[in-house]
């Protein structure tokens, strides 16, 4: 028998017929294929929202339990900051100097340049404080503004106009320093001695004015001082705001007695400010003349970068407030937002850190310390009340809470 035969081509062996095509599928396919498929979920959930619709419960009720509440006020509105130690002007341009910074962190998360950096630019502010945070510190504004008008009087204090920022509403535009800082400053800016003394004895002798004229000082004297930053050219079309001299009070006998003519015969030249007035007032008749371009307004060195300082501190102030709903918060939630919930040493952090858990941000990446220099909450909302874009107010159960203005 030949080798190649095999049994495909005995007659015993039959190939199976070709299945028919509903035969396969009937073998192959589940018994419930020709059931309508159905999705269980959308179905569950339709029946679920149809119940809820039959039983009167709408879903906006949920969203409103997860919205943020008001704050419930007890009525009682703060329109200062009480401060122990502030008492008088003095004291308070004291107390605004010592907490305008908050104190370098032990983990800060700078390097060396930084730390360098953030004490250099504390320490070269000038020694301002702005008209507004003073009033926002002590309760009384006419007794504030008579203690202020006695202190330049008397040669301890000197006001400066900004000019071109702020306004009187806000206070950016009027800051106060005192005649012995304005003397350590004169000493730190490598003038020559003659010079300071010279200008020192232009303002006692003009103990309330807010510019001098080219002819008060030699051309020298103004040119260093000018360079310096002492001296600004003034700018002002309009007329010029003339500070008086004294602190008279407004009093029968001493009118009666005065000159006719002269300011006693009107009440003093610190009349306006003994009267309940605020701000800078205008002398009328000859005395009040225009700004001449030639004029200088006294200033110090960089005031700029101290009122960007306080403008971004404001603005940031309102930026948090911002994120609530109603622009209001407690005060503790808002100092955290400020402090941006840095890594602190108490008793909870410290055990994360030794788990290894995280247990906070370093003050390096936080802006308070990264674009504010460390500049202290505490600081910020006084400022604000006292420009008035905040008011602080008691709650009935979160203790103080915050209320933007603006």
């Amino acid at each position: 028998m030949p080798l190649y035969l095999t049994a495909a081509h005995s007659s015993r062996v039959s190939k199976p017929a070709q299945r028919s095509a509903n035969t396969s599928r009937r073998h192959s396919a589940s018994p419930f294929a020709n059931i309508p498929r159905t999705k269980a979920s959308v179905s569950r959930t339709k029946s679920l929202s149809d119940a809820l619709d039959a039983a009167g419960v709408d879903d906006d009720d949920d969203d409103d339990d997860e919205d943020e509440q008001r704050l419930v006020p007890t009525g009682k509105v703060l329109s200062t900051v009480s401060i122990d130690s502030a008492k008088d002007v003095l004291s308070a341009i004291q107390h605004a100097r010592s907490s305008m910074f908050a104190p370098l962190p032990e983990r800060a998360g700078m390097n060396s340049v930084r730390i360098a950096e953030v004490l250099n630019f504390q320490r070269n502010l000038p020694a301002i404080v702005s008209l507004a945070h003073v009033h926002a510190i002590i309760s009384a504004s006419s007794k504030t503004e008579r203690q202020i008008a006695a202190l330049q009087s008397a040669g301890k204090l000197r006001k400066i106009k900004v000019i071109g920022r702020g306004n009187d509403i806000s206070g950016t535009s009027d800051v106060l320093i005192s005649f012995r800082e304005l003397q350590v400053l004169l000493e730190r800016s490598n003038i020559e001695p003659e010079m300071v003394a010279g200008f020192c004895d232009v303002l006692r002798r003009q103990p309330r004015a807010t510019a001098i004229t080219p002819q008060d000082l030699p051309p020298s004297y103004v040119t260093t001082l000018t360079r310096t930053g002492f001296l600004v050219s003034s700018s002002m079309s309009g007329s010029r705001n003339i500070s008086l001299a004294g602190s008279s009070l407004v009093a029968m006998p001493k009118i009666s007695r005065a000159a006719s003519g002269t300011s006693d015969a009107v009440g003093g030249d610190a009349a306006f400010e003994n009267l309940g007035g605020t701000g800078g007032a205008k002398r009328p008749g000859s005395g009040n003349r225009a700004f001449q371009g030639s004029d200088f307004a006294l200033s110090v060195p960089n005031l700029g970068p101290y009122l960007r300082l306080l403008n971004a501190g404001r603005a940031h102030l309102l930026e948090l407030l911002g994120k609530s709903k109603y622009k209001e918060a407690p005060l503790y939630l808002l100092r955290e937002r400020w402090d941006g919930a840095v890594d602190s040493d108490n008793r909870i952090s410290t055990a994360k850190r030794i788990r290894g858990e995280f247990s906070g941000v370093l003050p390096a990446k936080t802006k308070k310390w990264r674009d504010l220099y460390g500049l202290n909450f505490d600081w910020v909302v006084e400022e604000c009340v006292g420009a008035g874009l905040i008011e602080l107010f008691e709650t009935q159960s979160v203790g103080l809470g915050i209320r933007a203005l603006t």
